[in-house]
């Protein structure tokens, strides 16, 4: 059967380069990114999911500056089933370091450039974002 290969083949290259991924930022905040999830999600998919934060919604998951309903907000999504995540190149343009971000919000980073230099130590230490959509997201100029 030649035709099973490549129907296969097919099938991996049309998977979706980020599943289960739903990212808050550039207009689109935290609550409507939770919400698409609950809405787009089936009982097919596997229970974990990610919500991924970038730009000035990233200000919101600052524990010294979150407010109750957004730590409520970041409690149930992680009970949800998903991991909140957050991308260094953001902190760091916010002048912030993973530990300035609420409990259970997991910094990580994207493609690295050529020229790593400008990279800080701490973002060379996160963890790398899981899947090739948030690695381009969250790739650093």
């Amino acid at each position: 059967m030649v035709l099973a290969p490549l129907v296969v083949s097919i099938a991996l290259a049309a998977a979706p380069l980020g599943p289960n991924l739903f990212i808050a930022g550039d207009g689109f905040t935290l609550e409507q990114a939770l919400a698409d999830a609950a809405a787009q999600r089936t009982a097919q998919d596997p229970p974990g999911y990610k919500i991924l934060v970038t730009g000035d919604e990233v200000r919101r998951l600052v524990a010294a500056r979150a407010t109750p309903d957004v730590t409520d907000l970041v409690r149930k999504a992680r009970e949800s089933g998903a991991a909140v995540l957050v991308c260094g190149k953001d902190l760091k343009a916010l002048g912030l370091k993973p530990a300035d971000l609420l409990p259970g919000v997991v910094a990580v980073r994207g493609y690295i450039p050529y020229d790593s230099s400008k990279i800080e130590d701490w973002e060379r230490k996160l963890p790398r974002a899981p899947d090739r959509k948030s690695l381009a997201v969250c790739a650093t100029d």
